[in-house]
């Protein structure tokens, strides 16, 4: 979903004077405030117009106004503006964002959180021993939910069953407003022996078999003393010291996708609002933060969305690289997404030798065909996909031949 033109002040003025005019006539509760919000509304459109006009640049300013016109007048007043011309020219203009969610409950998600809340209650319980625990390490949106639900089926392993950001930033001196919000890097400095002890705990409260065992759910005296345990959080490609600090036999898969097809990628989910980080965050100018927080974010006020994904991409690229070559060369296994996508079995059974995760007839029977499609992913892979951003994209490509190269390097050593 690219990027779509922007209306005009005019025409904003137009679709807000027939928004209220239906409003008045179908004796809208509280039209008042709604004339109100529409009238800021249209205030704020021409104040951005003038500063971005129709570029690219403008594209999440233009996205918070959006956002909030849909939260605080269309929903609300969906029973009587269901026939509005102007609604339906707005929601075109909306195509590249994501429509409300539903509010309806997730009795499935509600019964998991009502089970780990008396899980939360277990006192006076040990840790396993974390025996060369696996963390997927790559940018968000370059297929590490399908290398993790793959390797999930591998025998024995164990997993929190989601990703750990409420684990890890649950933590208050974890959490990025501990500093400032600088970014979402954790070192080795930041995990003293009472936050890397805390953080085992709360990680065994969540431990589960890949069939949804809980570990404190067993008997105490059935539960395993070690534990192999894999996990990915796309934010923890920042962590690598720290997780190395608090997990001293840990093992990286670093997952890596080419820059167009993940940029790419990244642009999609920021438009589609299902990966935000942070809202309201201080120092940043719009309602949402999506992804990963990397160093240096300050930076990126007022840049279009496919520099800022771009931005994401380099740097959380080059700091895996930095950090992981810190590390013995047995403490860590390069994997290509294209490599994952098109050689499943040879993929899968190198990390499975690196890992000393044994190789079983279902692992076996998964890997002999193409992996299936990952429950988080927008429309089926292609290699091609990613030229819907080309115009945006390319020109930024140069920027990163350098890193690329490298990383090329390392495919070829691997």
């Amino acid at each position: 979903m690219p990027f779509k033109p922007v209306l005009p002040p005019s025409t904003i003025d137009t679709l807000v004077t027939e928004l209220t005019t239906a409003l008045e006539a179908q004796a809208a509760p509280d039209a008042t405030t709604m004339s109100q919000h529409l009238d800021t509304f249209k205030k704020q459109w021409h104040a951005t117009f003038a500063q971005f006009e129709q570029t690219r640049t403008g594209e999440l300013a233009y996205q918070d106004l959006l956002v909030r016109l849909e939260a605080n007048v269309l929903m609300p007043n969906r029973r009587w503006l269901r026939n509005s011309a102007a609604v339906q020219t707005l929601q075109s203009m909306m195509g590249w964002i994501a429509p409300a969610t539903s509010k309806r409950p997730n009795w499935k998600l509600l019964a998991k959180r009502k089970r780990q809340s008396r899980l939360n209650n277990t006192h006076g319980f040990d840790c396993p021993h974390f025996e060369k625990p696996v963390f997927i390490v790559s940018m968000p949106r370059a297929g590490s939910t399908l290398l993790f639900e793959t390797l999930s089926h591998f025998p024995n392993v164990w997993t929190i069953g989601e990703e750990s950001h409420e684990v890890i930033e649950g933590m208050t001196a974890l959490h990025p407003a501990a500093c400032d919000y600088s970014s979402n890097r954790l070192t080795a400095a930041d995990a003293t022996p009472t936050v890397a002890s805390t953080l085992r705990e709360r990680f065994t409260r969540k431990l589960q078999t890949t069939t949804g065992q809980p570990y404190l759910g067993l008997p105490a005296a059935q539960r395993p003393r070690t534990v192999r345990f894999l996990e990915k959080t796309p934010k923890n490609a920042l962590r690598i010291p720290f997780l190395q600090a608090v997990f001293p036999e840990a093992l990286f898969i670093y997952l890596y996708r080419d820059p167009a097809e993940n940029i790419s990628s990244l642009m999609e989910g920021w438009r589609s609002r299902r990966f935000i980080g942070y809202r309201n965050m201080p120092g940043w100018p719009y309602l949402e933060w999506s992804f990963l927080l990397v160093p240096g974010w300050h930076g990126l006020h007022e840049r279009p969305l496919a520099e800022i994904a771009a931005y994401q991409w380099q740097t959380t690229n080059a700091l895996i690289l930095e950090d992981l070559q810190t590390l013995p060369a047995s403490r860590w296994h390069f994997v290509h997404y294209t490599d994952l996508i098109q050689t499943p079995r040879e993929t899968i059974h190198a990390i499975s030798t690196f890992a000393n995760l044994p190789w079983n007839d279902s692992i076996e029977q998964l890997t002999a065909q193409a992996l299936p499609v990952s429950q988080l992913t927008f429309s089926k892979p292609a290699p091609d996909k990613w030229r819907i951003n080309e115009v945006d994209i390319a020109p930024l490509l140069p920027t990163l031949d350098p890193l690329v190269e490298l990383i090329a390097a390392l495919r070829v050593r691997s």
